[in-house]
C-alpha cells in the first residue's frame, strides 16, 4: 500500500511540475520600425513567412508564428512608394540580420531597417 501511495505522489508531482510535458513551442513576431510598410518577412530561409495585403505599417507588430529553427537570418520587402522591394534587414536588438532564439520562448524583435 505504501508503494502505491509513493508512486501516486511522484506521478502527481511530475504532473504539477510539468516534467515530461512537451510544450517547447517557440514563437516569433516582428515590430516594423523601418519607416515604411514592410512585407514578406522571411525567417531562416523560409522556416516561416509573415505577409499580409498592403504589408505591415510602420510601428505595427506582426502576429506571432511558431518557428522550428532557433538560429537564422531574416529578409523582408519594404514599400518604396510604388512597390515592395526585397532587401537586407537590420534587427534593432542585434544590429544585424541574424538571431538566436531561446527554445520554448515567445520573442518579439524590431526590424530597424530594410535596404533594397
Amino acid at each position: 500500500m505504501r508503494t502505491i501511495i509513493i508512486t501516486i505522489t511522484i506521478a502527481a508531482l511530475m504532473l504539477f511540475a510539468g516534467i515530461g510535458c512537451n510544450n517547447d513551442k517557440t514563437e516569433l513576431a516582428w515590430i516594423n520600425d523601418a519607416g515604411n510598410p514592410i512585407n514578406d518577412i522571411v525567417w531562416a530561409d523560409g522556416d516561416e513567412v509573415w505577409s499580409k495585403s498592403g504589408g505591415y505599417a510602420d510601428g505595427t507588430q506582426t502576429e506571432f508564428k511558431e518557428v522550428d529553427k532557433l538560429n537564422g537570418t531574416v529578409i523582408a520587402s519594404i514599400y518604396n512608394g510604388s512597390e515592395f522591394r526585397e532587401g537586407s534587414v537590420v534587427i534593432k536588438e542585434t544590429n544585424s540580420n541574424s538571431l538566436s532564439l531561446n527554445e520554448g520562448s515567445s520573442e518579439v524583435y524590431t526590424i530597424d531597417s530594410v535596404t533594397p
